[in-house]
C-alpha cells in the first residue's frame, strides 16, 4: 500500500507548513493594504466596495486568529514529527533547506536526530557487532523480536 494513500506522520509538517502559507497569502501584505483601503474610502463613495473592504478585513483578521491557533499547535510537534520528516525518503534533510529553513533550526534538528539515533539505536548496533559472527540468532521465549 502506498504511503500516499494514508496519513503519515513525516506529512504533519508539511500540512502545517502548506497551511500556514495559505493564510499568510490571505493576511498578504498589511502595510500596503492599509494604504490602499485608504486611499480607496477617501475617493470612493461606493458602498459595494466598502463592504467588500469590510468582508475582506474580517476574513484578515479571522485568519490572523487562526493562524495564532495552528501555530500553538505547531509548537507543540516534538522532535518525532521533525525526525520523521528527516526519515522519510521522499523528504530527507532536504525539505527543510528547500522551504529555506534558518540553518541554525536545521542544524538543530539533525543534532538532535543523531543524537537520538547515538543514544537508542547506535548502541544496539554496537552489542550486535559484538556477538560472536558463529553464534546463530534464534528466537526463543527469552528474546525480545523488537529487538532481535
Amino acid at each position: 500500500m502506498s504511503g500516499f494513500t494514508y496519513p503519515i506522520l513525516s506529512a504533519t509538517i508539511l500540512l502545517y507548513n502548506i497551511l500556514i502559507d495559505h493564510i499568510e497569502n490571505v493576511i498578504g501584505d498589511e502595510n500596503k493594504k492599509v494604504i490602499e483601503d485608504v486611499d480607496n474610502d477617501e475617493s470612493e463613495t461606493n458602498s459595494g466596495n466598502k463592504n467588500e473592504n469590510e468582508l475582506s478585513q474580517i476574513i484578515k483578521n479571522t485568519a490572523k486568529i487562526y493562524k495564532l491557533k495552528l501555530l500553538e499547535y505547531y509548537n507543540k510537534t516534538n522532535y518525532s514529527y521533525l525526525i520523521s520528516t528527516i526519515l522519510d525518503p521522499r523528504l530527507k534533510l532536504q525539505y527543510y533547506k528547500d522551504n529555506e529553513w534558518e540553518d541554525e533550526l536545521i542544524n538543530d534538528i539533525q543534532q538532535k536526530f543523531l543524537s537520538i539515533y547515538n543514544k537508542s539505536y547506535a548502541v544496539s548496533i554496537q552489542s550486535d557487532q559484538t556477538e560472536t559472527p558463529n553464534k546463530e540468532k534464534s528466537l526463543d521465549g527469552n528474546k525480545d523480536l523488537l529487538k532481535w
